[in-house]
């Protein structure tokens, strides 16, 4: 040990040290003796054994633990890990007593890179990689773990006795990147990636993703954390998918992506793929909020971008449900599923006495400002999309904001299909009031039954016009009548140019889009952390339950709006920005006389200056302000609404959604 602080001192005198620790070394102690900047260089081919720990250290740069192999010899960046490596890398392995490596609390600034993570045979039920604490002591977020890089490591549980979870994903600001992950299923549930206890942001890149229960899933167990919603989740471009060999063996299938508490979240450029019908229904993709456990009803799934994946082989496609029907939760929101592609939506992933529906999609409960656009669906289930009551806390169960447009879609028996009150437009007027349905080509659908302004092409028409079916070639030929023909010019359907480019990472020229926020949905906490509210008691009486007012709006998409406002209030939403720029912010506002003034903050600085409501001639005649040149930093960024002065009418005015473009 002298020697090895001798030689720490030395290198430190010209900069960053590299530690090496070669087979049989302490591990551990070259992770005490590291100073960010450091590298901790591991023996290539080496086995370390144990329950590693990686300590808060302070500082801004990382520390990074690697193999000894020259990055000549390995995937070089941006370039996923495959097992073919695994010779080249070390290799650090769990204990009976635990994960094979954790962090501690408030760890900060660690990469680990081209490592193995393999599994104790007699440990399979614990988490090989623990970033963040999975428990009650990470209960506040000064302890969470954040800057935490995992890039092209391989990580696996025992081929035969499996794995419970690879990541356990309870950190913020973490990178899990160019990694394999594989063999992790177990009897009980298990998934390569699960988190419940961080705030994120994630970036899941660029993965190969095994999982049985689930291969992604955020939520499932409650946050110790109070409040606590995983924030800013980016899942790109990975491969997330079951071996098909384990449907005749005893794990616990449940669906490839769940999300049962989460906001602010893409998926996109992603091969989703193989799920069958076992402990659930086969449905690919989840959108679900759970308050597992009943101690979190700020549980929420909002702001969700799911665009330009390939969805195939599975026993059906989302299931997207209003509310936790079990215990309190808040409403599942501004859900959008645009240009991606799903083929072999199919009963033929059925088990014996388990029969796949495979529709596309099932939605319940009420969920509100669900848009579903630009898809291409090949499924042969009696419904495409089947909309049914559940429950909701207000046994509202109607979908408010509900857009279906411009998909390439089967209608087999029903199409869409409103539960208890028939296909197309009568289950689409009783379920989605106001709905926008609009240059959809159903195939084999009769055109009385559905909303004008939509295409009723024979199945055998719908079929003609993809270039080679067989071989899931679903491009349109180009005698299609769906080609240019959406409400926006383009093809009906997926556009492949814009698919193309998101598997392959390169970025597709896309308008800038337009982030959309509802007034009603201001952060979870309570007085004085997510709003303030001078009086009490919800006047409107719906949709929450704390002092701030909230009624039903009649603008175009319905749901809710806050009123009652008065100067002194304030309202905040947490959002995470993809990129920094200048931005412009719409409002929209309503004021039944001379309305007041306020103003907007990021961060808790004043980003706009008074603005004013104007008379728009009633409580619900609805206008759009705006403000344009507003900066915006990357990443997380609390967006306060602070009402400055009355109007005449005693009140600032009505509040419905603020979008920034």
């Amino acid at each position: 040990m002298l020697c090895l602080a001798a030689a720490l001192l030395a290198a430190r005198a010209s900069g960053a040290a590299t530690i090496t620790v070669n087979g049989g070394g302490d591990l551990q102690a070259a992770i005490r003796a590291a100073v960010p900047g450091d590298t901790i260089v591991l023996q290539a081919g080496a086995t370390f054994t144990g329950n590693y720990e990686l300590p808060a250290k302070g500082g801004t740069s990382y520390i990074t633990i690697r193999s000894s192999t020259p990055d000549a010899s390995l995937p070089p960046a941006g370039t996923r890990m495959t097992p073919n490596y695994a010779p080249l890398l070390a290799r650090i392995r769990s204990d009976a007593n635990g994960p094979a490596m954790r962090t501690t609390a408030g760890a900060s600034y660690w990469r680990l890179l081209f490592l193995e993570f393999a599994p104790r045979v007699s440990n399979g039920a614990a988490n090989l990689v623990e970033l963040g604490a999975a428990g009650t002591s990470q209960n506040t977020m000064a302890a969470v773990p954040h800057h935490l890089v995992m890039d092209r490591c391989y990580l696996h549980g025992d081929p035969t006795y499996g794995q419970r979870r690879g990541v356990a994903l309870n950190s913020g600001d973490t990178d899990v990147i160019n990694s394999y992950f594989a063999d992790f299923k177990s009897a009980n549930e298990a998934q390569a990636i699960g988190s419940w206890n961080g705030p994120g942001p994630f970036l899941i890149e660029n993965n190969y993703l095994e999982g049985a229960g689930e291969n992604i899933m955020f939520g499932g167990a409650d946050p110790s954390i109070p409040n606590l919603v995983a924030t800013g989740i980016t899942i790109r471009r990975n491969y997330i998918t079951k071996p098909t060999s384990w449907i005749m063996q005893s794990w616990t299938v449940k669906n490839l992506v769940e999300f049962k508490n989460a906001q602010n979240v893409v998926v996109e450029g992603n091969v989703i793929e193989n799920s069958w019908v076992a402990a659930q229904q086969g449905y690919a993709v989840l959108f679900t909020p759970r308050n597992q456990d009943g101690t979190a009803p700020w549980t929420i799934v909002r702001n969700v971008v799911f665009r330009n994946n390939i969805v195939r082989h599975v026993a059906g496609g989302f299931s997207i449900s209003g509310y936790d029907d079990g215990r309190p939760s808040q409403q599942t929101s501004d859900i959008t599923i645009s240009n991606n592609l799903f083929y072999d939506v199919s009963t033929a992933w059925s088990i014996p006495n388990g029969a796949a529906a495979a529709r596309f999609a099932i939605i319940g409960g009420g969920p509100r400002n669900v848009t579903i656009d630009h898809n291409t669906v090949d499924n042969n289930g009696s419904a495409t999309i089947l909309i049914y009551g559940g429950y909701t806390p207000t046994s509202t169960v109607q979908i408010y904001g509900f857009q279906l447009t411009n998909n390439l879609l089967r209608d087999n028996a029903y199409g869409v299909f409103g539960d208890a009150v028939g296909e197309g437009s009568a289950g689409l007027r009783f379920y989605t009031p106001n709905a926008i349905v609009a240059r959809n080509a159903f195939g084999g659908a009769a055109a009385t039954q559905y909303p004008t302004g939509n295409d009723f092409p024979t199945m055998a028409q719908w079929q003609a016009d993809f270039v080679n079916i067989g071989a899931a070639n679903y491009h349109l030929v180009a005698t299609s009548l769906s080609k240019n023909a959406s409400t926006d010019a383009k093809d009906i359907g997926v556009d492949f140019t814009a698919l193309d480019a998101a598997l392959n990472a390169t970025p597709a020229p896309t308008p800038a889009p337009t982030f959309t926020v509802q007034f009603e949905n201001y952060d979870t906490g309570g007085e004085g952390v997510g709003y303030h509210d001078t009086t009490p008691g919800n006047k409107g009486g719906l949709y929450r339950s704390d002092n701030v007012d909230i009624a039903a709006a009649n603008d175009t998409g319905g749901g809710y709006y806050v009123g009652w406002v008065k100067a002194g209030e304030w309202v905040n939403y947490t959002i995470s920005a993809a990129t920094a720029g200048t931005f412009t912010i719409d409002l929209r506002v309503a004021s039944n006389g001379a309305g007041g003034t306020f103003h907007i903050e990021v961060n808790g600085v004043d980003k706009t200056g008074p603005l004013t409501i104007p008379n728009t001639g009633g409580w619900q005649a609805w206008t759009t302000i705006s403000k344009r040149g507003v900066a915006l930093g990357a990443g997380k960024q609390v967006i306060r609404v602070v009402m400055d002065t009355n109007g005449a009418t005693g009140g600032v005015g009505n509040f419905n959604w603020f979008a920034i473009r």
